[in-house]
C-alpha cells in the first residue's frame, strides 16, 4: 500500500502542479459566471420598437382592433414595442401596395406589414411579411393580437359583450412545484437545471479527468519510463495509483469550484440586481440527494478511469488514444440522452432500466435522486450493479495495463488484447 500511496502522491501533485489545472481552477468559476451573465444580457437584449402597418381589407374595423391590441399587448410581454399604421384597402391595387411596402423594408423604414383579407374573420388566412419574420416572440404577439381581435368582432357580431367575455376567459396565475421529503423540492425550472447540472458534472468529469488518466499512461509508455517504474512496483499498484491519484486533483477541483458557486449564491440578489434581474429561486436538496450524487460521481469516475487506463496502455499514439476513447464515450452518451425521460417520468421503465445499467447509472441516478424517492430495492440493486461492474472492469483492465504498458510498436489487435486477458 505505502508503494501505491506514493503513486497517489506523486500523480496528485503532478496534476495540480499543470498549468492546465491552475488555469481551469481560476478560470472555471470565472467562465461559469461569464455564461449566466451573458445569458442575462442576452436575454435583455434586443427587442427595440418596430414598425408595422395593418392592411385591412374587411371593411368591419378589424384593422383598428388588430392596431390596438398589438400595441398594448407588446409593452407587457416583451422588450418590443410595436408603432402600427393602419390603411384601410379601398381601391387600390394590392400588387402594388404590397411593391411599395417591400421597397420601405428593404429601405430599412419599415419592419413588415400585416394583410387581412376580407374573409378574415371567417377564417381567411392572415398574412404577415417582414425582416423580423424570424422572430417567433415578436410573430407569436402578431398573431395574438390578431387572434384577439378577430375573436372580439365575432362576438360583437353575435351581440356578445367581448369584454365580459375577455375578463371571464382571463389566465388564472399558476404556479408548479415539485414537493417530497426524499426528493428535491421547488419550481420545475430550478429542478430541470439541478438535474442537468448533476448529470453533465459526471459526464465532464469522466471526459475530462478519464482523458488525463489515458494521456498520462500513453506518455509514460511512450517515454519507456514505465519500463523502469514497473520494476519496484507491481503494475496493477501503478493504475490503483494513478487513477486514484488523478481522480483526488479532480476533485479537488470541483470541491473549489462548488465553494464559489457557494460564495456567489450567497450573494446572489445582489449580482443578480446588478444585472437589472431577479435571483431565480433555488431548490431545497435533501442530504439523500447529495449522498446518492457523491457515492455515483465517485463510482462512475472509477468504472471509467480504469477503461481509460486500459485504452492508454493498448495505444501506441495520441491518434490511436483518441479513437479508442470513443466506444467508452458512447457508453456515457445513452444517459444524457435519458435526461427528458427522467424528468417526465421518473420511475417509468427508461429511467429505471437507465439507472441499473452499470454505464449510465452514475448519470441517471443522481438526476432520478432529484425529481423523486428511489425506492430501497432499485437503490441497492444499483449500487451493488455498479460496484461490482467497476471491479470487474478494473481488474480487466489491470490485466490488460499489465501487458500493455510493455508493449510498443503497433496497437494491439483485439486477439492480442484477449491473450492478455487470458494471461494469469
Amino acid at each position: 500500500m505505502s508503494r501505491t500511496f506514493t503513486v497517489i502522491r506523486r500523480e496528485f501533485t503532478e496534476m495540480v502542479r499543470t498549468k492546465a489545472f491552475l488555469i481551469g481552477t481560476i478560470l472555471g468559476p470565472v467562465i461559469m459566471v461569464g455564461f449566466f451573465a451573458l445569458q442575462i444580457v442576452l436575454a435583455q437584449s434586443g427587442g427595440g420598437e418596430r414598425q408595422v402597418v395593418v392592411v385591412d381589407a374587411t371593411g368591419q374595423g378589424l384593422g383598428e382592433r388588430v392596431a390596438a391590441a398589438l400595441e398594448s399587448r407588446s409593452g407587457a410581454e416583451s422588450r418590443t414595442q410595436f408603432t402600427t399604421e393602419v390603411l384601410v384597402l379601398g381601391d387600390e391595387d394590392p400588387e402594388t401596395l404590397r411593391a411599395g411596402f417591400q421597397e420601405r423594408i428593404e429601405a430599412d423604414s419599415l419592419d413588415g406589414y400585416l394583410w387581412l383579407p376580407a374573409g378574415a374573420v371567417d377564417g381567411e388566412t392572415v398574412v404577415y411579411e417582414g425582416k423580423n419574420a424570424t422572430n417567433i416572440g415578436e410573430l407569436e404577439r402578431i398573431r395574438g393580437a390578431v387572434q384577439v381581435a378577430v375573436q372580439g368582432t365575432r362576438l360583437s357580431a353575435a351581440g356578445i359583450d367581448a369584454a365580459r367575455v375577455a375578463e371571464a376567459l382571463r389566465p388564472v396565475p399558476f404556479d408548479a412545484r415539485k414537493t417530497g421529503a426524499q426528493a428535491a423540492s421547488g419550481t420545475p425550472i430550478a429542478l430541470y437545471i439541478l438535474t442537468y447540472i448533476l448529470g453533465f458534472a459526471v459526464y465532464m468529469v469522466v471526459i475530462l479527468y478519464g482523458n488525463a488518466v489515458m494521456r498520462g499512461v500513453l506518455e509514460e509508455k511512450r517515454d519507456r519510463v514505465v519500463e523502469v517504474v514497473v520494476s519496484s512496483i507491481r503494475a496493477t499498484q501503478l493504475m490503483a495509483g494513478k487513477v486514484i491519484g488523478i481522480g483526488a486533483a479532480g476533485l479537488v477541483q470541483i470541491a473549489i469550484w462548488i465553494g464559489f458557486a457557494a460564495a456567489v449564491l450567497m450573494k446572489g440578489e445582489a449580482i443578480a440586481a446588478r444585472f437589472g434581474t431577479a435571483m431565480p429561486e433555488l431548490p431545497a436538496v435533501p442530504l439523500s440527494v447529495g449522498l446518492i450524487f457523491g457515492f455515483f460521481f465517485l463510482a462512475g469516475f472509477f468504472l471509467y478511469a480504469g477503461m481509460y487506463a486500459a485504452m492508454g496502455a493498448i495505444a501506441t499514439t495520441d491518434q490511436e488514444a483518441q479513437q479508442l476513447q470513443f466506444p467508452v464515450i458512447m457508453l456515457l452518451l445513452p444517459g444524457i440522452m435519458m435526461m427528458t425521460p427522467v424528468l417526465n417520468d421518473p420511475d417509468g421503465a427508461i429511467a429505471v432500466a437507465g439507472s441499473l445499467i452499470p454505464f449510465t447509472a452514475p448519470i441517471v441516478m443522481p438526476m432520478r435522486a432529484v425529481v423523486t424517492g428511489i425506492p430501497p430495492l432499485q437503490l441497492t440493486g444499483s449500487i451493488l450493479i455498479v460496484v461490482l461492474t467497476m471491479l470487474v472492469l478494473l481488474w480487466t483492465s489491470a490485466k490488460i495495463y499489465r501487458i500493455g504498458i510493455l508493449s510498443t510498436g503497433k496497437r494491439a489487435s483485439l486477439g492480442e488484447v484477449w491473450r492478455w486477458l487470458r494471461t494469469a
